[in-house]
Parts: structure tokens; C-alpha cells; sequence
């Protein structure tokens, strides 16, 4: 192949890699995130807080497999498999889009849902999912410590970090620099929505340049072809 063929299989091959790399990264985020909220149900409320970090997973798969389909396909120059290639990743780019787009138009419909959610634990007074919010994020009551004062009760061992909700918390100054777990909820999907709105945004653009680049690729793989069986 030319020169500048060459050059298109190399970066091509970089950017794979990158890919790949970033597919992994994907997935390992999706797994943190369904690994944070698997611990409470949503008591019966009708929002599925695993819908985004499932997205994200699977999206992190498909990146991988087809990062690594391309790899292949560059290695063995095969123009028949660079093609296949070019085409998963033009539908790689529009279900990104999809994604990301949805995330950008939803985000703060979303956000109030995860607010909802929490105050529906606490009004159907489900403490035991109250309690893993409490451990998990480090917060206390729906809304603050104050709140199991309203109703009578005391603060739950959860509160000040240990594991046992019927522990005593024997230090006030603990529960009382916790912030309510509805705000500590909405705070951690505002900052992974965040990171997957941009970072969305970005693999999309990417996704439109490896496209690009990968079906000049696969031309000119075919007029090399060709050209090899007229002189044959």
C-alpha cells in the first residue's frame, strides 16, 4: 500500500486501541454504578435507577468488541472486515447519539426522580434501604439527622458510618455534618450524568472521524484489490 495508506492504518490502529481502552473504562463505570445502587429496591415506585448504568455497560461492551473486531481486521487487511468494521461503527455512533442525546434532554427530569425516590423510601418508612443509602453515601435521613428526631426515633448507627443500623451513635457532631440523602443521591447522578453526557458527546465526534477514516480505509483496500486482479 502508498505512503498515506500506511499512515490511515497506523492511526486507525491507534485509535482502536484507544477504544478499546475506553470501552473497558466504560464498562468498569456502568459496573461502579450498578454496584452502588443494587443494594436498595425501588419499593415500588416505577423508576429503575439500573436503566443508566446498564446503558453505559453495554455500551462500553459494544465499544470493546468492536474496537477489537477493527484491530483484527486492520492486521490482516482484509477490506471485507475493515468494511464490516466501518459499518458497526457507524451504528456504534448513532446508538451513542441516541444516548447521549437522551441524557442531555432528560437530565434533570431524571435528577428529580432520584429525589422522588429517596423521599419515598423515607415516607414509606423503609429504613432498611434507608440504611444502605446511609452507608453507602455517606449521608443521614431523608433530608438530615433531624428527621428521625420529628419522627421519635434516633439516629441510626448508619448515620455515623457503621455497618449496624441499631448501633448508637454516640457522637452528634458526626450525623450532624451528614447531608440529607436525597440532596447526596441527586449530587452523585448529577456528577456521573455529567460525566457521561460529555463524555457521550465526545466518543460521538470520535465515532464520526474513525468512520470516515475507516471507509476511505476500506476503498482504498478495494481499488488495491482490484487493481491486483486486472494485472493478475
Amino acid at each position: 500500500m502508498g505512503c498515506l495508506s500506511g499512515i490511515v492504518n497506523f492511526i486507525l490502529y491507534i485509535v482502536n486501541i484507544v477504544f478499546l481502552i475506553v470501552g473497558i473504562l466504560l464498562i468498569v463505570l456502568g459496573s461502579i454504578m450498578l454496584s452502588d445502587l443494587s443494594h436498595f429496591d425501588a419499593a415500588g415506585s416505577g423508576t429503575d435507577t439500573n436503566t443508566i448504568p446498564i446503558c453505559v455497560t453495554v455500551l462500553g461492551g459494544l465499544i470493546f468488541v468492536v474496537s477489537f473486531f477493527g484491530c483484527y481486521g486492520i492486521f490482516r487487511q482484509s477490506a471485507c472486515m475493515t468494511g464490516a468494521y466501518t459499518s458497526m461503527v457507524f451504528v456504534l455512533f448513532i446508538l451513542q447519539l441516541v444516548l447521549t442525546c437522551w441524557v442531555f434532554v432528560n437530565r434533570s427530569a431524571f435528577l428529580g426522580d432520584m429525589t422522588s425516590l429517596v423521599n419515598l423510601l423515607w415516607d414509606t418508612h423503609d429504613y432498611t434501604a434507608m440504611g444502605v443509602l446511609e452507608e453507602t453515601f455517606g449521608c443521614c435521613g431523608d433530608t438530615g439527622y433531624t428527621n428521625y428526631n420529628n419522627i421519635g426515633l434516633s439516629v441510626p448507627g448508619t448515620c455515623c458510618g457503621y455497618l449496624d443500623r441499631q448501633a448508637t451513635c454516640s457522637t452528634p457532631a458526626v450525623y450532624q455534618s451528614r447531608p440529607g440523602c436525597s440532596a447526596k443521591f441527586e449530587e452523585f447522578w448529577n456528577d456521573n450524568m455529567d460525566i457521561i453526557r460529555w463524555s457521550g458527546l465526545g466518543l460521538c465526534i470520535f465515532d464520526l472521524v474513525v468512520f470516515l477514516i475507516a471507509g476511505a480505509l476500506t476503498n482504498c483496500m478495494r481499488s488495491q484489490n482490484a487493481g491486483r486482479q486486472v494485472y493478475a
